[in-house]
């Protein structure tokens, strides 16, 4: 995809941001994988980031990492015109050894988390080493903040001057007004905006300009849930109704812990004839959060 097809491809859709499945503890189950991505794809889904997120992409190595997206990458293809993405980082030396497998699996742009330097002048080094090797594969950057690793304003504007950049996933609530001035002077034109945090703080982001479009990890197990909340917010008759404060009390449990932001999603998964079970470590969503989950979408006409 070229750089308006790629932003277009991003900007107010929803991006799904799939967990990823275990068979036991440090080995993938690439069909599982598959059979996921396939139900997505099916469900509406148009852009997804595989290894990019849910606290799950420093856990693959890099032949895993190639080898989930030459599967996922199969998957996409014959569903069609899908915007595929990866995360990618946080060391010069990772990207480099992946980029050229994700180019030939079909990847399209790359989320490219902060390396941990806390200096900005450190991060817009890392980052202005990182994009070059990544274009050079004709692969585009996408920046994401992280929520303990936020990118500030002033270098994503450095980032903005020397790359074309056709996407930011703003994931740190703590700097929506910051992101949302920002937004405001570059405007919409050359980006697209994506708000992180699965969603549930769309509403806000969207009110004050700062994003078009979002992620979601609840799209993997209720596609129609954080699709059809983004549609309501874009077309202005969003109303926070049953099934929105249902996603807010979802996240709220997923923050608990770190593992759960990724174990609440796999057992909403499970829930609906997926797979998904354990995070790479073998963890599992203890039985009470699983019946408190459960208890949520029947309580809400999910299931």
């Amino acid at each position: 995809m070229d750089f308006s097809s790629t932003r277009q491809g991003l900007s107010e859709h929803v991006v799904a941001v799939p967990t990823t499945i275990w068979q036991s503890p440090g080995e993938l189950d690439v069909a599982a994988n598959v059979a996921n991505a396939e139900f997505l794809f099916k469900h509406g889904v148009t852009a997804a980031v595989f290894a990019g997120g849910v606290g799950e992409h420093d856990r693959l190595t890099t032949d895993q990492q190639k080898e989930l997206l030459g599967a996922i990458g199969q998957a996409a293809k014959a569903a069609g015109s899908i915007c595929l993405g990866t995360g990618l980082g946080r060391t010069l030396e990772r990207v480099r050894e992946v980029t050229p497998a994700l180019a030939e699996a079909g990847v399209h742009w790359a989320m490219l988390m902060p390396s941990g330097a806390e200096d900005p002048a450190e991060q817009f080094d890392y980052f202005n080493q990182v994009i070059p090797v990544i274009r050079d594969h004709g692969i585009w950057p996408v920046l994401y903040p992280r929520p303990e690793q936020p990118i500030p304003v002033a270098v994503i504007e450095r980032l903005f001057d020397s790359f074309e950049i056709p996407a930011v996933k703003l994931a740190n609530n703590g700097m929506l007004l910051n992101y949302a001035e920002m937004v405001g002077r570059l405007g919409h034109d050359r980006s697209a905006w994506l708000c992180g945090t699965a969603g549930w703080w769309m509403p806000a982001y969207h009110s004050v300009r700062a994003a078009r479009g979002m992620s979601s990890g609840i799209v993997d197990a209720f596609p129609d849930k954080p699709l059809g909340l983004l549609k309501r917010i874009l077309d202005g008759s969003f109303e926070p109704d049953a099934d929105y404060w249902t996603m807010v009390r979802i996240e709220q449990i997923r923050q608990r812990e770190k593992s759960y932001v990724a174990l609440v999603i796999k057992h909403l998964q499970g829930l609906v004839g997926l797979k998904g079970g354990m995070n790479g470590d073998g963890a599992e969503l203890p039985d009470a959060e699983k019946a408190e989950v459960e208890k949520l979408v029947r309580d809400a006409g999910w299931l």
